[in-house]
Parts: structure tokens; sequence; C-alpha cells
């Protein structure tokens, strides 16, 4: 029995986990270890499972937590091999126990346990920044957040997911109209920025994901609304779908 969750997804912290009950990963690791446990909790999940982390980019809502978990439970930590090249001092900063690091590249396959991943790059202000596409008994999930721009790459692993985690991260509207400075709008707007509630519609159009289920994430609670996004989500999402609100947990346990 397959558990997913979005542990939690925003500016906060950003983690995801699938575990079979034995096996247990983590996309990202942007809390506490105690927070993990926490949340881990909600899904009857153990931080003495987790076998592995594997990383999208190193800004803080997604890696704060990496080291600490790394140093207090020998957990493995996978990061792009770009970002270990150009980033050695963000890197060294998490305090990760030089064993543990390993480097990956682009759709090259990890495994571990049951699981088997790779990553893929995204566009964003992160050197070395990726998605990850998890396997597991026949089922794909796919994690794309954080991301400018997307691509046709992209788009055809979208295609062949079960469950997609999709960052729609701003209405286009609210992010004019709200009260950031202008360079962090245009920042954020940006290519290398977030992806809007429209490409975030417009990738679920154009890639013909028509598998279980979507789950929107790292929704900005300053140029987001919740209601906002799923009444644009219902009139062309073919599949259900959940917009998880910054901070909050959703899953499935044991399907």
């Amino acid at each position: 029995m397959l558990t997913w969750a979005v542990l939690g997804s925003g500016s906060s912290g950003n983690s995801y986990l699938f575990s079979d009950g034995t096996t247990s990963i983590l996309i990202d690791q942007g809390y506490s270890v105690a927070e993990l446990k926490r949340r881990l909790a909600h899904f009857q999940a153990s931080v003495d499972q987790v076998q592995a982390v594997f990383v999208t980019h190193l800004h803080p809502d997604h890696a704060r937590g990496v080291g600490t978990l790394a140093r207090m439970h020998r957990v493995p930590v996978w990061i792009h091999a770009k970002t270990l090249e150009v980033q050695p001092q963000e890197v060294a900063a998490l305090n990760i126990p030089h064993p543990l690091v390993q480097g990956v590249e682009p759709f090259q396959t990890i495994t571990v346990g049951p699981f088997s991943l790779f990553c893929y790059e995204t566009s964003h202000d992160c050197e070395g920044s990726v998605g990850w596409v998890i396997a597991h008994g026949g089922r794909t999930f796919m994690v794309l957040t954080d991301a400018g721009v997307t691509d046709e790459v992209q788009r055809r692993l979208a295609s062949g997911a079960e469950v997609l985690f999709l960052e729609a991260n701003y209405d286009v509207q609210m992010l004019k109209s709200g009260p950031y400075p202008p360079f962090l709008k245009a920042r954020i707007a940006s290519t290398a920025g977030h992806l809007s509630n429209d490409d975030a519609l417009t990738f679920l159009a154009e890639s013909g994901f028509c598998g279980r289920h979507v789950y929107f994430i790292h929704i900005s609670d300053t140029n987001n609304s919740v209601p906002l996004l799923e009444a644009a989500a219902r009139r062309v999402s073919p599949v259900p779908f959940t917009v998880c609100a910054k901070g909050t947990y959703h899953g499935v346990v044991g399907s």
C-alpha cells in the first residue's frame, strides 16, 4: 500500500512524502526535524523510515532542513550534480555529512528500495534546479515546482504520470496589484520565477494529463487565492484536483 502526501508547500516550507510503509522518501525537506516528524505522523509515517531526500533546489524553503535530517538520521541527500559544482558554499552551509551527499545528473535513475527516481531540469533562479519523477510498482508521480516556464520534456513526462504535483504560485492580476515591490513582482513573473495559475492550467491542457489527481502546490498566500484557483481549475481540469494552501498537508494513505 502506497502513501503519497504534500507535507507542506509554500514559502514557509516544502516537502513531499512517498512511502510504502517500510521505505519512505522525501522530495525536499524545508522543515525542522521536529516539524517534519509531526507532519509525517499525520500520514502514519516515521522519520526512521526515510531512506533518502531528493532536493529540487537550494532555496531555504526547500532545503533548510536537509542537513539536520541527514546528520540526525544518516539520510542520504541527492542533489543535481550542477548544484554541487556551482554552489559549493551553499551546499556546505547545509552541513550535510560528506558521505551522505550524492550528485545526480538529469534522467539518471536512482533506486531506493522499491522506488526509482530521476530528475529533470527546471527554469528557476537557483542553479541546478530540477523536478522529480518517482515510480513505484508501476505507478508514476511527478513533482514540478519553482519553474518560471515549462517545456516539451516536462509535458511529455506529465502525460505519463498518475499523480501530478504542479506549482500554481500566483494569479497574474493579484500579483500586479499586490503589495510586493516591483523587482520582486518581476522576479516571480519571470522565466526563472514561478508558474502562475494560468501557466499551470495551460500546462495541464497541453500535456494531455489524464491521470488520477493533480495537487496544485506552492500557492502564494499574498498573490493567490485558493477559491480563485479552485474555480479556474474546476472549469478546465479533466481530473480531480486539490489546491494545497500554504502550510497545509494533503495526501492519500495506503492506496
